[in-house]
């Protein structure tokens, strides 16, 4: 009994060390947990009256202290952001500015600025800081005003200082900071951490899985709201008239009741026909279709032709046969279908339509409109055959293209993910360099610096930059890794345009009580009153040190989006080098790709990110940047069975070494500008332009008369 006693004794012991360790440091200096608590998870924000409605505080522990009080870090772990934001409501609609506060000094006089202000104006803005620790989660720590730089990446200990106290929201007229946590992108307790008794309740799944006809209805009209309330440019790329008819006939077909899965696949649908790849379902997808094996043969479109190009081995002589009908269903009819399931594609982008068109009948044909994985093929040459779903017996369908999908997920074989950059010196004239997302840390970017000074270094007369896959990231990263290459100044974007200042009834999926002027101040109406623009060209400088001036070679596909299109733009308008591959997954003239907000459909809780400016990069449209196109390749490859199985290797990137080998380079001669420009109405109107135009006018007239007399 002795032993069993001292054997519990060392057990609790060593519990109740485990939980010291795990309690977080109270983030005020010099307060105890506890004190200085505002609300608790749970607690309402503000007093309801006859203009306005307390709000409820979900997952935040919010404490006062007096302002300028040094605020700690909780815990340790490192800086996954460090960002300005405004809050114009407190449930969910925080705007990041996608700001880092580079210039803390700066950003300081700014606050002091706002001190003088109104308080609604400096209650709305504050420094939010994410520190990510060992266990996956992310500790927030908001209502903060900066007082020094900090890099994301960089480790960060328990007890340092991350900044003083602010304000954080107008309904909250005390200094405050507040401490939300997050796992996998789900919100997590907030009090427990640091000891205290929880008020939190875990957010609740939405189980339903039926909607009926009119709880559809809503959704979708409340999503079209939503979406002519913030997004701005919506019917650029088709016209109100053809989106309307296509949501009747979509509605049109749907019964008394409709699956959730199903309705989540027809919001799908319904967010392809805008073409933007920003504007997306952002909640957990739910969608249901056939389980087990997919089928014995893998049909896609290569030339526009419908073949076979992967079967199971037992059927490897139809493989490349052209076909005509599957389920009776006539090919150009099946691409038609697929191609509403091209939601990711830009503008009049082809090349991810095309990417579709290969996979489509496996993933969204079998999966979601048959559910069945069983196909009636009938060929070019009359034959019609019945192919079955894949055994447990059968071996895997050739040619694989395992290691192509691999470099998709950015995971190799086993799953682990890889770095977000690969660089390798293939000789002393070559390198490859392949960015696999712009989404760097600081310390990465740091790396990267050094890659390029090392290139230079070494005299490397040749760079593959391999964009491929890659989904984008934030503005800073792309501009300061293109300025290691640029020739010149280069243009980063030449005006926002937004469909309002401020008031929008869509932030948060609730009215809210925005300052007009806080969000978008500066605007002025475009002259066709659809909206607002700030009419600013930004530039950018090459980097003074670090410049490498070497020949460049940027590898794109139908998977290089947003700033990898950007980067690909630039380097093709300035001429700094050649595109190998295929047209990128973005449009290159503008993109929706700031400021974004969350609607959440009232029925079916579907979350949508809802972008609400648009970025114009540029206005020139000519043979090599025709209108709404991605940035299109100097040297085209286009899609062959063989580069999907990798059966020779990385194709694009064989043939981009043969091209260095054959010294094949830069081969366009800027002409003289005889150019089409698009967006002109995009410019403000200014009264001033035509004040200045009737005074020149008055002035010709007195001079004239003074001649005269």
């Amino acid at each position: 009994m002795r032993k069993n006693f001292q054997f519990f004794i060392l057990l609790l012991l060593a519990s109740n060390f485990a939980v010291g360790q795990e309690t977080f440091l109270w983030p005020i200096s010099g307060k105890q947990a506890g004190e200085g608590i505002l609300y608790r998870p749970q607690d309402y924000i503000g007093v309801a009256d006859a203009q306005t409605q307390a709000e409820l505080n979900f997952g935040d522990l919010i404490i006062g202290a007096p302002l300028g009080t040094p605020v700690l870090c909780p815990v340790d772990g490192k800086i996954s952001s460090a960002l300005l934001g405004y809050r114009n409501s407190w449930s969910c609609s925080l705007i990041c500015f996608a700001q880092q506060t580079g210039n803390y000094e700066q950003d300081s006089l700014l606050f002091l600025e706002w001190d003088n202000m109104t308080q609604e104006k400096i209650h709305n803005t504050s420094l939010t800081i994410g520190v990510q620790t060992s266990d996956g989660k992310t500790v927030w720590i908001g209502g903060i005003r900066p007082t020094r730089l900090f890099k994301t990446g960089e480790k960060i200990h328990r007890g340092d200082t991350l900044g003083t106290v602010g304000y954080l929201y107008k309904k909250i007229k005390q200094p405050c900071v507040c401490i939300s946590i997050s796992k996998n992108s789900k919100a997590d307790d907030p009090m427990t951490p640091f000891g205290l008794k929880t008020t939190f309740i875990p957010p609740k799944a939405n189980n339903k899985t039926q909607l009926t006809r009119e709880e559809a209805q809503v959704d979708i009209d409340s999503m079209m709201l939503a979406l002519e309330d913030a997004f701005p440019g919506l019917y650029d790329y088709t016209s109100k008239e053809e989106f309307n008819t296509y949501i009747k006939n979509k509605m049109a077909a749907i019964g008394e009741t409709i699956s959730r899965s199903d309705f989540e696949v027809l919001v799908f649908k319904l967010l392809g026909k805008i073409h933007d790849s920003h504007t997306a379902i952002i909640s957990a997808p739910k969608v249901t279709g056939t389980s087990g094996l997919p089928s014995s043969v893998c049909l896609g479109w290569f030339n526009d032709t419908l073949q076979v190009w992967r079967t199971v081995p037992r059927y490897k002589d139809y493989l490349g046969k052209p076909v005509v009908l599957v389920n009776g269903i006539p090919a150009d009819s099946l691409r038609n279908i697929l191609l509403e399931y091209a939601a990711f594609s830009d503008g009049y982008v082809k090349s991810y339509g095309d990417y579709v068109l290969l996979y489509g009948v496996d993933t969204y044909y079998c999966r979601q409109i048959a559910k069945d994985a069983n196909l009636m093929v009938t060929f070019a040459d009359g034959e019609t055959k019945r192919f079955e779903q894949m055994t447990r017996k059968d071996p895997n369908r050739e040619p694989q293209w395992m290691e192509y999908q691999y470099r998709m997920y950015h995971v190799d074989e086993k799953g682990n993910e890889k770095k977000h950059f690969e660089f390798e010196k293939c000789s002393d004239t070559v390198a490859y360099l392949a960015l696999h997302t712009f989404e760097l840390d600081d310390l990465e970017q740091d790396e990267l610096r050094g890659i390029f000074a090392d290139l230079i270094a070494d005299s490397i007369p040749n760079l593959i930059l391999d964009l491929r896959f890659n989904y984008g990231g934030p503005a800073a990263s792309v501009e300061g890794i293109y300025s290691y290459l640029a020739p010149k100044p280069f243009c980063t974007k030449m005006r926002n345009i937004v469909n309002k200042k401020g008031g929008f009834l869509c932030f948060g999926s609730c009215p809210v009580e925005d300052d007009p002027d806080m969000l978008y101040a500066g605007y002025e109406p475009l002259p066709n009153g659809e909206g607002f623009v700030k009419d600013k060209p930004e530039w950018r400088n090459p980097d003074s040190l670090v410049n490498y001036k070497g020949r460049l070679y940027v590898l794109t596909n139908e998977t290089s989006f947003s700033a990898s299109t950007c980067f690909a733009g630039w380097v093709k308008k300035q001429n700094r080098g050649v595109i190998v591959g295929r047209e990128t997954g973005s449009a290159y003239h503008q993109m929706k790709a700031e400021n974004f907000t969350q609607y959440i459909l009232p029925n079916s809780a579907i979350a949508i990110q809802i972008p609400t400016i648009k970025v114009v990069f540029d206005t020139v449209v000519n043979e090599r940047f025709p209108y709404g196109r991605g940035v299109l390749p100097d040297y085209p490859v286009n899609f062959t069975p063989e580069e999907l199985s990798f059966a020779h290797g990385d194709s694009i990137l064989n043939y981009t070494q043969q091209l260095i080998r054959e010294g094949k380079y830069i081969y366009y001669v800027e002409p003289e500008p005889e150019t089409t420009s698009v967006e002109e109405d995009a410019r403000p109107f200014r009264w001033w332009w035509i004040a200045i135009g009737v005074m020149a006018a008055l002035v010709v007239i007195v001079v004239s008369r003074r001649k005269k007399q």
